[in-house]
Order: structure tokens, then C-alpha cells, then sequence
């Protein structure tokens, strides 16, 4: 059996063992998660550094960044930037779990991210809308990739075909740039898919008001003169639809279409196609 003193030393061996185990762990989080916005900025400045010189989608930035987050697993920009690609080849699965990790590092930043990933590359509209809410409550009325919460809600809403709540989101949207700045602020998008809201309601009149504000900013605008077309069909102006349909047909062939920063990667609702021209 072991005597008192033997027991002692164990005990004692064991007590410095955790606390140093204790202390080297601590250690390692508080690197990542006490340092100053400064210190941060200045670790992402320089791993980014590395990592831009590689190709968006090759192995070698994968790895640059993986390192990175072993490394500073509590910085959520690097989470965020090896999720971005992922999405843009349409790997959302693959992309998904970085992207909740960045969300849940910094919510202020990424949840209203995430809710945009999930409306315009995944079109998960549902969950989308879940976190739209929950950025609402996070930073109030604002704004992510150009437009309001509210554009993003009203998407949502328009592909889920609950055409009157994605209505009043557009209009929300518009109240808030008039709001905020001046009617002259109000996107030309944001006038788009109102009148394509109304339309979808059978309010083709006002539709055709607001496809008119529209194309005041963006005179050859496709989508716009489609979808005003269609409203003039509905309302039996057969001859102005078709002279509109024709333009909206030029207009298409000369690349005057969406022009959303990330309409090379996805096709944006209600966004005009070539064979619906008959191309």
C-alpha cells in the first residue's frame, strides 16, 4: 500500500498538471478571444495577405484559411471567407456549417449575411426570413449587400407567393431610402419587384406606375419592360404590350438586364430568361 507521503505526491503531481494543462488552455482561448478589434484587424490583415494571392476556389486558399482557423478559431471573418466560395459553385451544403460559425462569433455582423446567402444563393426563404428577423433585432432597420432588410424580406415573400406581404416589405423597403435620404434614393430594383408584387396581385394599373418610376432610372431596363408588357396585355392594351415586349427583347440582347453585384452567380427572381423571348 502507499504511504501518506506517496499519496501526497500524487495528489500534488495531479494539482500541477491540471493547472498548467489549465493554463496553457486558457492561454491559446484568451489568444483569440481577448485581444482588441486592432489586434484582430491586424491578424486578418495579414493572413489575408497570404491567402489573397491564391485563386478564390483553389486548394490552396482552402488550406490558407483552414490554417488560419486553426490557428484563430474565434475570428468569424475567416469562417465567413471560406464559406463565400463554397457558395459561389453552388457547394452550399459544404459552406453552410462555416457560415453558421461566423454567425454565431459575431451575430451583429454575420446573421444578416447568412439570411442573404440563404435568400439569394440557397433560396431557403424560409430560414432566410428566420434570420432577417433576427437581424432586425440585432441591428435594427439596415442594410446588407445594397439593399434594406425589407428588399430581402419582400423577396422572400414573393417566392413564397404570399404576394401582399411582399408588397408591403418592398414599400417598406422604398419608405426607408425616402426616409433615410430622398425619393431620388429609392432603387430602381426596389421599384421593380413592387410593381412585380402588384402585378402578382392583379394590380396591373399601379403595377405599370411603378415599373414607369423604374425604367425613369433605367430607361432599357429588361426585366422591367417584361413585366410592364404583361401588365398592358392584362389590361387589354394589346398594342402597347407588344411594342413594350419588343423594346424589352432589344434590351435583352444588348445585356440591359439584372445588374445585381451577384447576379453572375445566381438568377435573381423573376429575372427575365432568354427563352422566354423565344432565343
Amino acid at each position: 500500500m502507499l504511504g501518506v507521503r506517496s499519496c501526497l505526491f500524487i495528489i500534488i503531481s495531479l494539482f500541477v498538471l491540471s493547472c498548467n494543462t489549465s493554463s496553457k488552455t486558457n492561454k491559446a482561448q484568451g489568444d483569440n478571444v481577448n485581444f482588441s478589434v486592432e489586434k484582430r484587424d491586424s491578424i486578418v490583415n495579414k493572413v489575408m495577405e497570404k491567402v489573397n494571392k491564391y485563386y478564390l476556389n483553389s486548394q490552396e486558399r482552402r488550406l490558407a484559411l483552414d490554417s488560419a482557423i486553426k490557428k484563430h478559431p474565434n475570428i468569424a471573418y475567416f469562417y465567413q471567407q471560406r464559406a463565400m466560395p463554397l457558395y459561389k459553385q453552388d457547394k452550399d451544403e459544404l459552406g453552410l456549417p462555416y457560415l453558421e460559425k461566423a454567425a454565431a462569433l459575431d451575430p451583429k455582423t454575420y446573421v444578416e449575411y447568412m439570411a442573404f446567402i440563404k435568400c439569394i444563393f440557397s433560396k431557403n426563404y424560409k430560414d432566410a426570413i428566420l434570420d432577417f428577423n433576427k437581424a432586425l433585432k440585432l441591428n435594427g432597420a439596415s442594410y446588407v449587400m445594397d439593399h434594406s432588410y425589407y428588399f430581402y424580406l419582400g423577396l422572400c415573400n414573393l417566392q413564397l407567393n404570399e404576394f401582399k406581404k411582399a408588397e408591403d416589405y418592398f414599400q417598406k423597403s422604398i419608405d426607408q431610402s425616402i426616409r433615410e435620404e430622398s425619393e431620388d434614393w429609392v432603387h430602381y430594383t426596389d421599384l421593380m419587384y413592387l410593381g412585380i408584387a402588384k402585378y402578382e396581385l392583379k394590380d396591373y394599373e399601379n403595377a405599370i406606375k411603378v415599373f414607369d418610376k423604374a425604367l425613369l432610372q433605367q430607361p432599357k431596363f429588361s426585366d422591367v419592360k417584361y413585366y410592364k408588357a404583361l401588365s398592358l396585355f392584362n389590361i387589354k392594351k394589346i398594342d402597347e404590350g407588344q411594342v413594350m415586349l419588343i423594346e424589352a427583347k432589344e434590351d435583352f440582347l444588348n445585356n440591359n438586364t439584372m445588374r445585381e453585384d451577384n447576379s453572375i452567380y445566381e438568377r435573381y427572381p423573376y429575372q427575365v430568361q432568354k427563352h422566354w423571348f423565344g432565343l
